[in-house]
């Protein structure tokens, strides 16, 4: 497979919940103008050709088996021990098949505002054959994955042990006040908004919809920057990427805003920019988005929101984040900077510009569990893994290290890190249906069932106890959407 299919491939995928979201969600005559837009721009995208990069058949094999591995473990369907929020997942799947589309919530009398771009297809797949099928579900999850490590494979230079490492590569997160227990220095817990650099595995045990958008949209970026050299065709994955998750699609623009003004006005200048591409890359894709950012807009201001330090216990807020982030921040940059004086991985102002997107997101919270820097921050992660294990692969190639004292320590400290994951998370080898299966002992762990509420706003209010969490889903009252565009 060459970079030209997986891309293709890879957009179509993205795209395909984006079209039944403008057919689902908004009237005519604009449900129509989305769909002929989006087919438009799916046609200009198949006629593009890359085959400078191509994927093995060993690669393409050792990808199957790697997603397969991810799927199993990532939680769905119960596999392996699924986080708490697979409930929120199963119920949001079972609410689109179940319910007319736009999804509205007659016990408040509110229409639903909410990125439901992952479970859009296999819910119409069931709706269509009349029976929930999860079975759809986790396929569609394997053919995410799959897509989304294409690329990361592929920019990591088909380096197999490289895909592993950035599937557990993590920053100090926690462990701090892990270590404090355990030596009984303090009792204090980590405020669980307090962001912190978590890995894909994590990420993926708790929203997939948002980390397979990530992948791949990080994926294209990456690659369109530093290898193909066409980011104006970027864009277009971008805006894509809002009706998966809103916070990662945001971070990707911003990543993509960054590069347009370091090429077009600190560099290039406007005279570069060609008036066709204008219209193909941005006009279109823009006016198409239009509809969809409407309907985002719409969102009812979330209650809990503010600067980090704004929050109580401001002590255990700041040491967590000087512990950890900021922390994490010294020892990733020495890694990355080291490796990037000899291979010249990333622009060293491209660095930069990721490392200053994490600390500005750092700052502020949103949400209760802050959503905007633990979702917003997948796609800044995804960049910054790459860059480190891109130089470790090319270092490991040409035997060529960096000699520093710092980088090895901080080099030391991440793979210590990222190996350590498997023993936090060894439990999810004893806690699976295959184990179940095999193991004489009853292995027991709870399931979530995707019937146990009529609607998301219900699973929320009852099935989490969470009424703010609810309040999030909302849409506001008289909105735009709401007034002209919704069917």
């Amino acid at each position: 497979m060459n970079a030209g299919v997986l891309r293709k491939c890879s957009v179509f995928y993205l795209l395909l919940p984006n079209l039944l979201f403008g057919l689902g969600w908004f009237r005519q005559p604009y449900s129509a103008l989305l769909a002929i837009g989006l087919s438009y721009l799916l046609f200009l995208e198949f006629k593009k050709e890359d085959s400078t990069n191509k994927l093995t058949a060993k690669s393409l094999g050792f990808l199957f088996l790697f997603s397969l591995i991810c799927v199993f473990f990532c939680g769905i369907d119960a596999f392996s021990k699924p986080s708490f929020d697979w409930l929120a997942h199963n119920i949001k799947f079972y609410d689109l098949f179940k319910n007319d589309w736009p999804i509205y919530f007659p016990e408040v009398g509110r229409y639903a505002c909410y990125y439901y771009g992952y479970y859009l297809v296999p819910a119409l797949v069931s709706k269509i054959y009349g029976q929930l099928l999860p079975s759809v579900f986790i396929l569609w999850t394997f053919l995410g994955f799959f897509l989304g490590f294409a690329w990361m494979l592929l920019l990591l230079g088909q380096s197999r042990l490289m895909l592993v490492l950035f599937l557990l590569m993590r920053g100090m997160g926690q462990l701090v006040f892990s270590a404090f227990k355990i030596l009984k220095i303090s009792q204090i817990e980590a405020p669980i908004f307090n962001p912190s650099i978590r890995s894909i595995f994590e990420q993926s045990a708790f929203a997939p919809h948002q980390v397979i958008p990530s992948l791949i949209g990080s994926g294209i970026l990456v690659y369109d920057f530093m290898h193909r050299r066409k980011i104006d065709e970027t864009f277009f994955v971008v805006i894509l990427v809002f009706v998966w998750g809103v916070f990662p699609a945001l971070s990707l623009l911003a990543v993509f805003g960054a590069i347009f003004i370091h090429k077009y006005i600190l560099n290039d200048g406007w005279r570069a920019i060609d008036k066709r591409m204008i219209i193909a890359s941005y006009l279109l894709p823009g006016l198409v988005f239009l509809p969809t950012l409407t309907y985002f807009l719409s969102s009812q201001t979330l209650a809990i929101q503010g600067l980090l330090w704004q929050f109580k216990p401001a002590g255990h807020i700041i040491l967590s984040y000087a512990t950890g982030l900021l922390l994490d921040f010294v020892i990733f940059y020495i890694v990355i900077i080291s490796f990037n004086r000899i291979f010249n991985i990333f622009p060293t102002w491209f660095v930069n510009t990721i490392f200053g997107l994490l600390f500005a997101l750092s700052l502020y919270r949103m949400g209760i569990y802050n959503d905007l820097f633990f979702r917003g921050s997948i796609p800044l992660c995804i960049i910054l893994y790459i860059g480190v294990l891109k130089g470790a692969e090319a270092a490991i190639r040409t035997k060529e290290w960096p000699t520093q004292k710092l980088f090895y320590m901080a080099a030391c400290l991440l793979l210590f890190l990222t190996i350590s994951l498997v023993y936090v998370k060894s439990n999810l080898l004893r806690e699976n249906k295959i184990a179940m299966w095999t193991n004489s002992e009853k292995v027991q762990y709870r399931e979530y069932p995707y019937t146990e509420y009529d609607n998301i706003y219900q699973g929320l209010l009852n099935g989490y106890g969470d009424p703010e969490g609810a309040k999030q889903y909302l849409g506001s009252q008289n909105s735009v959407y709401e007034k002209y565009l919704s069917r």
